[in-house]
């Protein structure tokens, strides 16, 4: 039996109790392998406590010295990179490749597969093939006088590859047929729309309950594509190509199969020359390659054909998790299933037992696009039970890190998290794919480990909001949750728009958003020594300016609540640069996108400037389609965080030992941080349920009293000290609770927020009716306006003038 097709895992304890369970192997039967639920202890709905949270900021304070670091990011020219940039791209992504060496290479692959067929029976069917003869394969071999072509290769490769899986497939029923695909341009897919295209040189055309006929990009009906190919095949001449080169162009092909597959736990591809071949296999883990292994003496063809045979046939043998299948009709997904570990009853019983879940989308609601990282995929389900849909989540956590489930744990019935039903803690490893027994060998590699949670949502993320009053209410009830799960000493560390979603229809006050992807959370209290080995991997988007440039900083600051914090501004920057009030969606806005494109540093910087910037752009139509409240809310957000920023900022040119002291000050004012954020947030819902804060404009500035701008609050970014305040927020005491916290019915004195940007900050070719007058400004809380009949009877004689 192969190293890869039995394992038997254990997975971690909770609570004193060791759950053990041996997974039967993926690669050998075919089903999903499943380990017993962990037990979830009732916990009481955690109340409000000033002093408790203080303690648990002051135990951060003293426990995170460092900061995991950031994936490494390049920059993009566009959201779809061409295929080169997508290399470097890839280059990047995916890490120091792991190279066998020539012996492991070939241990390693020998002991695939070995259940589909012995040596006796592919000996069989080498003594029987016409494409095998003389103890050599009938591929040509190179000839000094006339040369030899990559081309030349094509025809008797072709004839090689399906007479194997002719000769040994076809047990389970379903066509596979070897294609040249040379010439075939398969469609990409990617968060945006795009022409991209790429040609694997021969790939498996595959049937069966994982596969469908590719998604027509345009009118033409494709018969094959990266939605059903079980594997591929590269081909080369055995000199003029590097590794490195060949690894960039198999991941190119690879990744498209994890995307178009969203079921795939790995992707195993061969290049194959006139005398040798390469395995290739890619997972979350990165990518693993061998040496050339010499394709025609005995050893060496059986292995060959064993490797054809382990990567064309069967689905499971070919790295897809059979626990997700789909009805296929008229080569299309029409309904499917996902079948997992079920929830234990309320005696404890029955743990471990299966169910099996209707697919509510045929699509994953949320999708992957990196080949390597966690991976997070999530599926909407159907309760069989009770008709609710419910949410999937899979991802692949670094072994080193503590399962998510603890983390769920601690948060049960916390307002604003998601309630876990079950929890497979332990389903495969990458070390087990790859055939490591001691993984340490190789530097570069980072074992990662499958998990699947079921969640009580309906999955739905705030950018499936209606209308402002709703995605303000889910921010908040997410922000509040943030608040709980802090003073339950777990700091999430993983804010996105996928990880914050709506409550079901008519949820009350605390549930109206909620928090979910605790894989990146922490205890305040951990030894940071392990934890920083291996890559984050958030969306860069939302991630915090100081976290973004802890990569070039000597000595990072730890990841901490004000980072978070800044994250939930980002969020409510996208929503509201890319959807109107009532959640149209329209295209982002112009600094969204470079974010998305630029490496860390410059994503850094871009973001400090916007926080900086206290003004809503007039060209991005923010103001016209988003009530004042949530300007003004966004405004003063920037406003507030900004000022913590720049002050970690500063102290993260400072040596470890002479900023502690100060560091411990501003995490101590969690309290402070997170009831400023939270009034804000009340207010501006007070001000949408009153009914008075419609999309009109406010009144247009009489320029004759407008002749100048006042100056600026001396603070960083308009971030002025409390009032009744000679301090700066950061330098309390942090025995102490701050009882006079403003509730912020006015922003900060001496603050202003622009509403419409100035003409000296326009670019001189900006058109004049898209640059705002000279005093376009207007007061965080502005002037009690005229009557509204009045305003009519003013515009109407501007209008006849």
């Amino acid at each position: 039996m192969s190293a890869l097709d039995g394992q038997s895992v254990q997975s971690g304890t909770h609570r004193g109790t060791t759950l053990h369970k041996d997974l039967s192997a993926i690669d050998g039967g075919g089903k999903p392998p499943h380990t017993p639920p962990r037990r979830l202890p009732a916990l009481n709905t955690f109340v409000e406590d000033d002093q408790l949270l203080i303690k648990c900021a002051t135990v951060f304070s003293q426990h995170q010295s460092t900061a995991t670091p950031i994936a490494p990011r390049v920059s993009k020219s566009r959201m779809d990179p061409l295929v080169q940039e997508q290399r470097k791209v890839l280059k990047v992504e995916l890490g120091s490749p792991v190279e066998l060496s020539f012996d492991v290479s070939n241990n390693f692959a020998s002991s695939l597969y070995q259940h589909l067929a012995n040596n006796a029976q592919i000996d069989e069917f080498l003594r029987l093939t016409d494409v095998y003869k003389n103890d050599r394969w009938i591929l040509p071999e190179p000839c000094p006088q006339k040369g030899l072509k990559e081309s030349d290769l094509y025809e008797p490769l072709l004839r090689i590859l399906n007479a194997i899986i002719q000769y040994f497939g076809g047990s389970d029923g379903y066509i596979r047929e070897v294609i040249d695909t040379s010439q075939t341009n398969f469609s990409h897919k990617e968060p945006v729309s795009t022409s991209n295209l790429s040609r694997p040189d021969f790939s498996v055309k595959a049937e069966g309950p994982s596969f469908q006929l590719p998604l027509p990009a345009s009118k033409e009906v494709k018969e094959v594509g990266y939605s059903n190919i079980i594997t591929f095949f590269e081909v080369k001449l055995s000199k003029g190509w590097s590794p490195m080169e060949q690894l960039l162009q198999m991941a190119i092909y690879a990744r498209q199969m994890f995307i178009q597959q969203p079921n795939r736990r790995f992707v195993r591809a061969l290049i194959i020359t006139e005398r040798s071949f390469r395995i290739y296999h890619f997972d979350r883990s990165g990518v693993q390659f061998t040496q050339p292994i010499d394709i025609h003496g005995a050893k060496g063809a059986r292995t060959f054909v064993r490797l054809v045979m382990g990567l064309s046939l069967h689905e499971a043998d070919a790295g897809l998790d059979t626990s997700i299948q789909w009805r296929v009709v008229d080569g299309k997904k029409v309904s499917g299933t996902l079948t997992t570990i079920g929830p234990a009853d309320k005696k404890g019983k029955d743990e471990g037992t299966t169910v099996t879940y209707e697919l509510a989308s045929v699509e994953p609601v949320i999708p992957c696009y990196d080949v390597r990282g966690r991976g997070v995929v999530c599926w909407s389900i159907v309760d069989p039970d009770s008709g609710k849909t419910l949410l999937v989540r899979d991802l692949w956590r670094s072994a080193d890190r503590l399962s998510e489930d603890i983390y769920l744990g601690r948060a049960q019935r916390l307002p604003g998290t998601v309630t876990i039903i079950s929890y497979d803690s332990a389903r495969e490893k990458t070390k087990n794919f790859r055939g490591f027994r001691n993984s340490s060998s190789y530097a570069s590699f980072r074992n990662r480990i499958a998990a699947r949670a079921v969640l009580d949502t309906d999955g739905r993320s705030i950018k499936n909001f209606r209308s402002a009053i709703e995605l303000l209410c889910a921010l908040r009830d997410a922000i509040q949750a943030h608040k709980e799960l802090y003073m339950k000493k777990t700091l999430h560390r993983d804010i996105t728009l996928d990880n914050i979603l709506l409550g079901r229809p008519g949820a009350e006050i605390g549930q109206r958003g909620l928090l979910m992807g605790l894989d990146m959370a922490i205890f305040l209290k951990r030894d940071v020594s392990s934890t920083c080995k291996d890559w984050k991997t958030t969306t860069g988007i939302y991630q915090s300016v100081i976290v973004l440039m802890n990569g070039k900083l000597r000595n990072p600051i730890a990841h901490d609540h004000m980072d978070d914090l800044e994250s939930f501004v980002y969020v409510l920057t996208h929503m509201m640069y890319t959807y109107d009030a009532t959640g149209v969606e329209r295209t982002p806005f112009e600094f969204l996108g470079e974010w998305e494109l630029a490496n860390s540093w410059m994503e850094a910087q871009s973001k400090s400037s916007y926080l900086g910037r206290l003004l809503i752009e007039v060209e991005s139509g923010v103001q016209e389609l988003w009530p004042q409240s949530c300007t003004r809310l966004l405004l003063e957000l920037k406003s507030y965080i900004y000022g913590i920023s720049q002050e970690k900022r500063c102290l993260a040119n400072q040596e470890p030992q002479v900023r502690k002291s100060a560091l411990k000050g501003l995490v101590r004012k969690a309290n402070q941080h997170y009831k400023y954020i939270l009034a804000l947030f009340d207010k501006a819902i007070e001000e949408i349920e009153s009914g008075n804060d419609g999309l009109e404009p406010p009144a247009e500035p009489d320029l004759a009293e407008s002749s100048s701008i006042e100056e600026m609050s001396s603070s960083p970014g308009g971030f002025a000290p409390q009032p009744d305040s000679d301090e700066s927020p950061f330098n309390a005491d942090s025995g102490t609770v701050d009882e006079t916290l403003p509730v912020p019915d006015a922003a900060p004195e001496g603050t202003r927020n622009f509403l419409k940007r100035l003409r000296e900050a326009s670019p001189d070719d900006q058109p004049a009716a898209k640059r705002g007058p000279l005093a376009g400004v207007s007061e965080a809380v502005p002037k009690a306006r005229a009557p509204r009949s009045r305003r009519r009877r003013k515009a109407k004689s501007r209008g006849r003038r």
